[in-house]
């Protein structure tokens, strides 16, 4: 069955005879298999032995195929139906594997690890309800299956039912306590209950039992983060290469990362160096710094930075980056790489080090006809963000938020908001009070020189912040509660923007808290 946080493994280079010598036991004992199947044809147990085997080659098609031959001997054969169930699962198909875990339920309606499989795969659709009903059946029969408590307590964390989740992974840990998954899920409970110090260590020792499981890494670096420590933060964050996530890019950069990696040492101070970016437009921003810091340090250093397009034209000119290209574009010759987000790493970075020296990012020229109220507070205004990013539904707010200052006489809102949000304006009917100026905003460089016009940016937890807080403008984020590491625990000062001002929710979800400050705060700016 599935148990919680997906651990991915890694084969240590001093392990490879043996793996090789794994591979090649099992296509002996599949091609056994095949031997024994036609002597036992009618034997199901057979079918599903040889499928697993398959899958394990990772010929997932052909152990699907060996799967559906096993139920078709038997049709109560449940241990095949959830077979295909986690493979479709794996694959990110989850209600195709909804629907196969609840086909196992008709063939035995008693089987447990079904309903923790069928918990596990709503809990990735987002059918949470339905999920938690699976979850407390396999409880019900089988009070001491770990799987099921953990799989419960990651769908209340989902939930938001944060005291819950702890409660079930307290019983997950109680049943096994050699489960590296166990205690990475609470490490995650604790997160989402801001108990940060005993996140780690339930993160360090999820990583004591398994030291390759990928998300504990990640997870437990951006602990790190958020409670300041940023040296440890940043070794951890290298394990992000690992993560299914990024496999896509890697393999895109696969002759990129032929090339040596960047080295502070030795003559490598002196070599073209490639940077390529992996994340959102907001991480690029606010990474880009770091690349200044590394020229400063070595200005012998010739420094091509790929970026998406939509970033090329608001960084072209920056003294110090020799050349920036789009992902289309050739990269050209080059002595050594490295990740952009690597660079805090390669420095060294501490807490105490971060370069927070503002504006890092100018706009030289270019100009942008906003048809400015010069007698009003022209404030620029972002409530969504992309919808592909991380936590996106917590980090959003509607545009009906700012509806008491649409008619505020002295006052003018000024959308920088693109994309699929946009809609809003028009379905609240917000045309006439709030100058939509999506078309104007084609790339960044567009958006850099509406911000610099404009007086005020108030947004959400997107890369306009970050666009923002690199300009050393004026800007308010309206933040969840649970933030996001980069922007602290608490206070409403930025570390990494000194211009920026935080306004955070008095508790999760609570938008009305956070836009109450906001009045106060757009009072006092108007008078100011």
């Amino acid at each position: 069955s599935l148990f919680g946080t997906k651990c991915a493994y890694l084969v240590p280079k001093g392990r490879i005879m043996s793996y090789l010598e794994q591979r090649i036991t099992i296509q002996n004992r599949a091609d056994a298999l095949q031997k024994e199947i036609l002597r036992s044809p009618h034997n199901p147990t057979l079918y599903n032995e040889l499928g697993i085997l398959l899958e394990k080659t990772g010929a997932l098609e052909k152990a699907i195929h060996y799967y559906k031959e096993a139920i078709a001997r038997d049709v109560k054969f449940v241990k095949a139906y959830n077979n295909i169930g986690v493979i479709l699962y794996k694959q990110g198909r989850y209600n195709a594997a909804i629907e196969i875990f609840k086909l196992s339920l008709k063939a035995d309606s008693q089987y447990p690890a079904t309903y923790v499989n069928l918990g596990a795969a709503c809990n990735k659709a987002k059918r949470y309800e339905e999920g938690e009903k699976a979850l407390l059946h396999a409880i019900m029969i089988d009070e001491e299956n770990s799987g099921a408590y953990a799989n419960l307590g990651n769908i209340y964390n989902k939930m938001k039912r944060y005291d819950e989740a702890i409660i079930q992974h307290e019983m997950a840990l109680m049943l096994d306590d050699r489960s590296a998954s166990n205690y990475a899920n609470i490490g995650i409970s604790y997160k989402n209950l801001r108990r940060y110090t005993q996140a780690k260590e339930a993160l360090q020792k999820a990583i004591m039992i398994d030291p390759y499981f990928v998300n504990a890494h990640f997870d437990l670096a951006t602990t790190y983060f958020t409670l300041g420590e940023y040296e440890k933060g940043f070794e951890a964050y290298e394990w992000r290469f690992k993560k299914p996530e990024m496999q896509g890019l890697l393999k895109d950069l696969e002759k990129v990362l032929q090339k040596p990696l960047l080295t502070l040492e030795g003559d490598s101070m002196h070599k073209k160096v490639f940077l390529y970016t992996e994340q959102g437009y907001g991480d690029t921003l606010q990474f880009v710094r770091f690349v200044k810091l590394l020229k400063e340090k070595f200005p012998a250093l010739h420094i091509t930075l790929q970026v998406r397009a939509g970033l090329k034209r608001v960084l072209e000119g920056l003294s110090y980056i020799d050349r920036v290209i789009d992902r289309d574009e050739a990269i050209g010759d080059f002595d050594c790489q490295c990740a952009l987000m690597s660079l805090p790493h390669l420095l060294g970075t501490s807490i105490d080090t971060l370069p927070t020296n503002t504006p890092y990012i100018e706009v030289f020229d270019g100009d942008i006809d906003l048809s400015l109220e010069g007698d009003r507070l022209n404030i620029g205004i972002v409530w969504g963000a992309s919808s592909t990013g991380e936590s996106y539904e917590d980090k959003v707010f509607s545009l009906a938020h700012f509806k008491p200052w649409t008619k505020d006489k002295d006052i003018k809102l000024y959308s920088l908001q693109v994309a699929g949000d946009v809609k809003e304006i028009q379905e609240l009917g917000y045309e006439d009070d709030v100058v939509d100026l999506e078309e104007k905003l084609y790339d960044f460089k567009q958006t850099a020189l509406a911000i610099e016009k404009l007086d005020l940016v108030i947004t959400s937890d997107t890369s306009v912040a970050h666009l923002a807080g690199a300009l050393g403008k004026e800007a308010w984020v309206i933040l969840q509660k649970n933030a996001d590491w980069r922007w602290g625990l608490e206070g409403e000062t930025s570390l990494w923007y000194p211009s920026l001002k935080l306004i955070r929710q008095e508790k999760q979800g609570d938008w009305e808290s956070a836009f109450k400050k906001l009045a106060i705060m757009i009072e006092e700016r108007k008078t100011a």
